[in-house]
């Protein structure tokens, strides 16, 4: 009688789930691979900071100054950049910068590097172009509060033999903005 019970029951079961629906091949190699490279680079950050590694090769953190467990930027305060172009970035930075934050006293506007950063692009495995990229950083005052803190980039590139032309949504693009509360601010600023 049990197993007639059970053998009724397990077809109700089934009639009141719902289908989960089902993922293709390609789209779960996707998920597990991207979940794996999460999980493998969790535990490499967690095994250095076991063994007091400061500085990670991550593109989120690889120039940045470790404070309170957080991550920030460095501050930049020098302009190294001498080209007579520099108005020119450090006006569209400031703009654009106000305009987000349009409450706060911009500090300093600044392009820490003496010159563009040159790379190569290449394909089929033979060089094709150049790319150049310079930064641009605005540190700006909020209040008794804080800090803003934003980094901009200008990149450029050309064809070999040709001239340098302006990447449009990188002239410049916004990369990234860092909030820092001022007992931070403090310690960053030794750093």
């Amino acid at each position: 009688m049990m197993l007639v019970a059970a053998m009724t029951a397990v077809p109700v079961v089934a009639q009141t789930e719902t289908p989960a629906q089902k993922e293709n091949f390609g789209d779960r190699f996707v998920r597990l691979g991207k979940q794996a490279v999460k999980e493998m680079e969790k535990a490499a950050n967690n095994l250095g900071d076991a063994i007091g590694f400061e500085d990670r090769v991550n593109a989120k953190t690889a120039d940045s100054v470790k404070v309170d467990g957080a991550w920030y930027m460095p501050l930049y305060t020098v302009n190294l950049y001498k080209g007579g172009d520099l108005d020119i970035y450090r006006d569209a930075c400031r703009k654009a910068f106000v305009a987000k934050y349009p409450g706060v006293k911009v500090e300093s506007v600044v392009v820490p590097q003496q010159d563009w950063l040159s790379d190569t692009y290449k394909k089929n495995n033979k060089v094709t172009g150049y790319v150049q990229t310079l930064y641009c950083y605005v540190l700006a005052k909020d209040g008794d509060d804080g800090y803003v803190n934003a980094r901009f980039m200008f990149q450029r590139q050309k064809e070999v033999g040709k001239q340098y032309q302006h990447v449009a949504n990188c002239w410049p693009l916004w990369e990234r903005t860092d909030v820092i509360p001022m007992a931070t601010f403090e310690q960053l600023k030794t750093k």
